[in-house]
């Protein structure tokens, strides 16, 4: 309970400024607890900053794990948004400040489904397969960035339904072959 206090403090302080910017006074003034309680559960606001990502990366990777079925794409993808949602503050910190962490779930998340999705990939090598991923996973990030900048108006499940139908679906766009050149759009 006091943990999720302090974490809960230190999302509403990131709100308003920098994670190095806050100090561990800032964040107890905001819990209203002493900085003794702080320290009894971290040891710093960057620790305290470190445990909630790993806490959102736990379940997002449960959520993974739980559906590695070849038609759990839709269920994945609610049960991250769902996530993503519920822990907004941090999944947005993550994905505008913190890099390398970000880079890390992404690493993780692609390892976690071709180990357990090889099969799926069908006839394309192994290295076509990372690119495939690769391309795939930060196409979401890239959507999730979006829901979050556009203060998560779309409920999970429909976030989750666009990118199932893109995925099933195939491009969503005219061919490129079907556009307008350039010079007759810009008339």
């Amino acid at each position: 309970m006091t943990e999720r206090l302090i974490q809960d403090s230190l999302i509403q302080l990131l709100q308003h400024q920098e994670l190095n910017e806050i100090t561990v006074t800032a964040v107890c003034k905001m819990a209203d607890i002493n900085r003794g309680t702080f320290y009894a559960h971290y040891d710093d606001v960057k620790d305290c900053m470190h445990t909630m990502e790993q806490d959102a990366t736990k379940e997002l990777l449960a959520v993974i794990n739980e559906h590695l079925h070849p038609d759990s794409l839709r269920a994945i993808l609610t049960g991250i948004f769902e996530i993503v949602k519920k822990r907004h503050a941090v999944t947005s910190f993550i994905l505008t400040t913190d890099q390398d962490f970000l880079m890390h779930f992404i690493a993780t998340t692609k390892r976690e489904i071709l180990e357990h999705n090889q099969s799926l990939i069908g006839n394309i090598s192994a290295r076509e397969g990372q690119y495939m991923f690769e391309y795939y996973l930060n196409g979401i990030v890239g959507v999730v960035r979006y829901w979050l900048k556009t203060d998560l108006q779309e409920s999970p499940e429909t976030l989750a339904a666009f990118i199932n139908d893109w995925w099933y679906r195939g491009k969503p766009f005219k061919a490129i072959a079907d556009l307008p050149p350039e010079s007759q759009s810009n008339k």
